[in-house]
């Protein structure tokens, strides 16, 4: 083997275990799941400062939503948004606060399901 077609070997390595991550850190889950719905996102201080001034109305708290297992975490990611926004909608809603979230193992294939606590909210 070549010494080119072995760094180009090491290098396909590196990013295909690279891409193979389970579950994202609190601080990238944070930054990139709002950006993914099309609802409105709210911290949770914000979605009770919200609540409290009258701004927003609380429709459904602490909803659990289970997404679709995906092919990345990425892919997790997607369809916990879709999740999110479908049931934001069903509940008459237009914005929503994260209260937690997590990504189980399932069966022993390694592949994740992404968990997502939210509350459903009315905001004008």
């Amino acid at each position: 083997m070549s010494k080119n077609t072995l760094v180009i070997v090491l290098i396909a390595s590196v990013l295909t275990v690279s891409g193979c991550a389970t579950s994202m850190t609190p601080s990238q889950f944070l930054e990139e799941f709002p950006s993914t719905t099309n609802s409105t996102y709210f911290d949770q201080p914000s979605a009770n400062k919200a609540i409290s001034n009258g701004r927003c109305e609380l429709l459904i708290e602490s909803r659990k939503y289970v997404s679709p297992i995906g092919f990345t975490v990425e892919g997790d990611m997607e369809y916990g948004a879709t999740g999110v926004d479908e049931w934001v909608q069903a509940d008459n809603g237009n914005a929503y606060a994260l209260d937690n979230f997590e990504w189980i193992s399932v069966g022993d294939q390694g592949a994740t399901q992404l968990i997502i606590y939210f509350d459903t909210m009315l905001c004008n």
